[in-house]
């Protein structure tokens, strides 16, 4: 679960995680040529670490120029670990760990400017079927989908999460 919990907050792993997610299935070469800006020993590495730890998968093996050529997909990873509500804390906490270390190196910078780089933080409750919330996350990816590989001038890299958290009763 540690292993799991390392990749998954890796910053370099997470853009190839992405990237594996958006296209549903990928080489090293797609990846490299996705100017993914990740130099190919990192990446080979990565790609390792992401199998060992069953992030990903090998979903197909090509031939290509006499090359035996690996098809890489994403396995679902959610919070909810099968081995306990303990590794499901540790993959929570280190995530917003991830994201609190974002927010103190911005804010340490004496640039930092919240409106300029479009910082915010928002909530709602919605109170839907859980058919309906899926419906919705799905939506909500496929926007996040069409826009996160799309090249356009003066672009700046921007990280958008996506949490969905307990309802904050009792549950007994």
């Amino acid at each position: 679960m540690e292993k799991l919990i390392k990749v998954l907050t890796d910053p370099v792993s997470n853009k190839i995680l992405q990237m594996i997610r958006v296209k549903k299935q990928v080489s090293i070469s797609d990846i490299l040529s996705g100017n993914s800006g990740i130099p190919r020993a990192t990446l080979y590495r990565k790609v390792e670490k992401m199998l060992e730890v069953g992030a990903i998968y090998v979903a197909e093996t090509r031939k290509v120029r006499g090359q035996l050529e690996n098809i890489y997909a994403i396995k679902d990873i959610w919070i909810n670990s099968p081995e306990s509500h303990e590794d499901s804390m540790k993959i929570v906490t280190m995530s917003l760990m991830q994201i609190i270390s974002l927010y103190d190196n911005y804010f340490q910078n004496e640039n930092a400017d919240v409106e300029r780089d479009k910082l915010f933080l928002l909530n709602y409750a919605v109170e839907l079927s859980d058919k309906d919330f899926s419906e919705m996350m799905r939506e909500i990816l496929g926007v996040v989908d069409k826009y996160q590989y799309k090249q356009s001038e003066n672009a700046s890299l921007r990280n958008l999460y996506l949490i969905s958290a307990p309802k904050g009763e009792d549950y007994e």
